[in-house]
């Protein structure tokens, strides 16, 4: 089932596709179908939102987009590499280089500086540590924290540790950037500055960003809005056609 508008695919590349997606959990002999088959691609270079309410799958189809979980039928595309062809060496290879995760929680390493935090993905990869360090601290320049480098998270604002998170994401430069809820911790003020961040990253590197949130700063800053419910999309509407006011239609708080 397709979901593009009419000429809106036109001339662009597709990064992400999901052909089919279903996923069937058992819970002792219950059977819940998280995911009921899942068509869509998402190009290179968009920034696309995801909504939908609790339970509705938008979580069960960021983690088979990531990587992070499998299909029970069906296939996901990165860069058109079936990721279900994969063994766990080739998978966690191309999550560590062609994905970047934020999480609403942050999941920073306590125990290390900011510089450490977003040295780590790139010395997983073999880059050699004075680059991954030089590289690391223009990241956290970018996000606004080049003062910042040598803070521990916890001395550090949840605004500030999201802004660390979006640089480690950053640091092996992934085709696709997954943020799941990145404001959800924060107060509003801040959030809009995350907001601002990734809409930057997004106008000005042309990065690919995928994020499920209810933020509507970030709905309308995206190009599209893929609405899951039930499992299925239930549909998919470009943002600039959508008013606020219909944004916050038909979602419930996680």
């Amino acid at each position: 089932m397709a979901f593009d508008h009419e000429g809106y695919a036109q001339g662009k590349e597709i990064l992400v596709r999901a052909h089919g997606v279903k996923r069937v959990y058992h819970r002792g002999s219950e059977e819940v179908q998280a995911l009921r088959g899942v068509y869509l691609n998402i190009y290179r270079g968009e920034y696309v939102c995801v909504m939908g309410p609790s339970g509705s799958g938008k979580t069960t189809f960021f983690n088979m987009i990531g990587g992070l979980d499998s299909p029970t039928s069906g296939r996901v595309f990165i860069d058109e590499v079936d990721m279900a062809q994969l063994n766990a060496h080739e998978l966690a290879f191309l999550r560590c280089r062609k994905i970047g995760y934020v999480f609403q929680s942050y999941n920073l390493n306590t125990v290390m500086t900011a510089l450490n935090n977003v040295m780590l993905p790139m010395l997983f990869a073999g880059k050699h540590p004075d680059d991954a360090r030089s590289y690391a601290m223009e990241l956290l320049e970018k996000v606004g924290l080049g003062d910042r480098w040598n803070h521990r998270p916890m001395a550090m604002s949840g605004g500030q540790q999201q802004r660390v998170a979006i640089a480690r994401a950053l640091a092996n430069r992934p085709s696709l950037l997954l943020c799941d809820e990145p404001t959800g911790n924060l107060d509003l003020k801040t959030g809009k500055e995350i907001h601002q961040l990734l809409s930057n990253l997004h106008k000005n590197e042309n990065a690919t960003i995928i994020c499920a949130t209810h933020d509507h700063n970030m709905l309308l800053a995206s190009d599209r809005m893929v609405w899951i419910r039930d499992g299925e999309i239930d549909r998919v509407e470009l943002s600039k056609d959508v008013k606020i006011e219909k944004a916050s239609l038909g979602t419930d708080d996680d």
